[in-house]
């Protein structure tokens, strides 16, 4: 049974997850990077967040870990010092976008201790990426690396120290590298999330991961709305957009493209893995007779806020650290994905960036030159 908890990172993710451990009873430790420090400094004058965890038709209900709504003091230290945030903690979670991960894992490297264990909360590839960047680093530390395949929480930061949780996943997949760890280390994180099941390998994960379906067709296939706000001449069309997934049967057509692609992936890998619409039924019980309608009809999101700039991690981080490595993923085992490559070829141009460069690709992660078995070999026995 896991005691001692450090989470790193305190933007939405990472602020509900603390809160709701240390409201469980848990020593929590809440990092955040140096570079952004000033995220801690209202918690470190509450001492603690503020946490509404409410549907959105307003009915509170029970956080993964035991929370509730109500003030959550933080039970252990607050702060930027990674060596002071992980000394001695058993288990260690990194809640943050993939655009971030690099640095917080350079500077998690240079003081971890045999034994611990390393939670990447979600998937993109975070395993996979913490091991190579790890090993690059000459770490030599006994620790287990794992990722789960989503956030276990729907929820947003609505002040400096407080957030707005509305829903949680009941059923998560959750494996480790390697993964003749897993059993073993899921069976321990069940004690704090009863919700996590075992996945077969961290490739399992990271391709259930739903973000890089949903989200980038969401920002990309809905630009007008999206930066209306620059547009005067814009405002005859009704309110703002408010809803994230406010789909229209065409976009949900590019979604489902997208997420049978994925599948296909999945499948060379050996894995079978939910398609988006199965799991949204397996996450928020949604349903509908097609994607479309399970989209709109999915609770957490009907009060979802939506991006109102393509400066939004529904592209910085759903494009380069999602769609980026499943591309490249599927041209080196052969696999056909123009839908994917279609969606970030309109996100470098609709932004002007490069994700094909800055993102992750099979080089990166350390996956060149290897087919779909020995890929899995790797996964499966970490060499």
């Amino acid at each position: 049974m896991f005691e001692k908890i450090a989470v790193l990172g305190a933007g939405h993710g990472g602020c509900t997850m603390a809160a709701d451990l240390s409201m469980a009873g848990y020593q929590v430790n809440l990092y955040e990077h140096p570079d952004v420090a000033q995220n801690l400094e209202p918690i470190q004058e509450k001492g603690g967040i503020d946490i509404i965890a409410q549907t959105p038709a307003g009915v509170d209900f029970q956080l993964p870990a035991g929370g509730k709504t109500g003030f959550a003091k933080i039970t252990g230290k607050i702060t930027s010092d990674m060596q002071e945030a992980i000394k001695d903690v058993e288990l260690i979670m990194l809640v943050v976008p993939g655009f971030a991960r690099e640095k917080f894992i350079q500077e998690l490297g240079k003081y971890l201790e045999d034994g611990q264990t390393i939670v990447v909360w979600p998937g993109y590839f975070g395993a996979v990426r913490c091991a190579k960047l790890l090993a690059d680093m000459g770490v030599k530390k006994d620790v287990t690396i794992c990722e789960t395949e989503s956030l276990i929480y729907a929820t947003k930061k609505t002040g400096p120290a407080q957030v707005l949780t509305k829903g949680k996943k009941d059923r998560l997949l959750c494996a480790a590298f390697p993964a003749t760890r897993t059993q073993e280390t899921v069976k321990r994180l069940q004690g704090i999330f009863s919700a996590l099941v075992p996945a077969k390998n961290v490739l399992e994960t990271t391709i259930a991961n739903l973000n890089p379906i949903l989200h980038p067709p969401s920002v990309v296939c809905n630009l007008y709305r999206v930066e209306r706000k620059f547009y005067p001449y814009f405002e005859d069309i009704g309110g703002p957009f408010i809803r994230s997934y406010d789909v229209t049967p065409g976009m949900a057509g590019v979604m489902e493209s997208v997420d049978n692609e994925r599948i296909a992936i999945a499948e060379k890998l050996g894995l079978k893995v939910l398609s988006l619409k199965e799991t949204l039924h397996a996450f928020y019980h949604a349903v509908g007779k097609d994607l479309y309608e399970t989209v709109l009809n999915c609770s957490p999101y009907q009060k979802q806020a939506a991006p109102t700039s393509l400066n939004h991690r529904y592209v910085t981080e759903d494009i380069p650290f999602g769609l980026v490595p499943f591309a490249s993923l599927a041209d080196q085992l052969q696999i056909p994905a123009p839908t994917i490559k279609g969606v970030v070829a309109l996100a470098c141009a609709e932004t002007r960036q490069n994700y094909w460069e800055t993102g992750l690709t099979v080089e990166k992660l350390g996956l060149a030159g290897k087919s779909a078995q020995e890929i899995v070999n790797w996964v499966t026995n970490g060499d």
